[in-house]
């Protein structure tokens, strides 16, 4: 029987490899089908507010909906860098057990750090800046 303070074995690292590795994927994965979700609603919700702009008796409702898309905006923004978090502890946990069984799939890797992450946040900045922009084009043209 394996003590408390005993290092677990490698197969019972090996498992513990593959299930952080698969949790990292379906996190990775997760991040951007929320994404794609909510910014191509975004964008049909767009359309229907810039297509009624000249309709006055809509003007809270567009307001609202402009509001709803900000707020969807910073929500899939945080819930992106929530999972992005996830993800980044379970391949740092594959790192770990790539250094104590001599493997090198990830510790290996060599990427441009944050630049996917500074683009996003342009994107998102680019939406909030435009529903704001919308929210101004409504009270000043009605």
């Amino acid at each position: 029987m394996e003590g408390i303070n005993e290092q677990p074995d490698k197969e019972v690292l090996l498992v513990e490899y593959q299930a952080a590795q698969a949790s990292a994927q379906h996190n990775d994965n997760l991040v951007w089908t929320i994404t794609g979700i909510i910014w191509g609603g975004m964008l049909v919700l767009f359309g229907f507010v810039l297509g009624n702009l000249h309709n006055s008796d809509l003007k809270i409702i567009l307001t609202l909906l402009s509001i709803l898309g900000i707020s969807l905006t910073i929500a899939v923004w945080r819930f992106a860098f929530q999972l992005n978090s996830v993800m980044k502890q379970k391949y740092e946990r594959c790192k770990n057990i790539e250094k104590q069984l001599g493997m090198h799939q990830h510790r290996d890797l060599k990427y441009s750090l944050r630049t996917q992450r500074i683009i996003y946040g342009i994107i998102t900045v680019f939406f909030v800046i435009t529903w704001l922009s919308v929210i101004l084009i409504i009270w000043r043209s009605l």
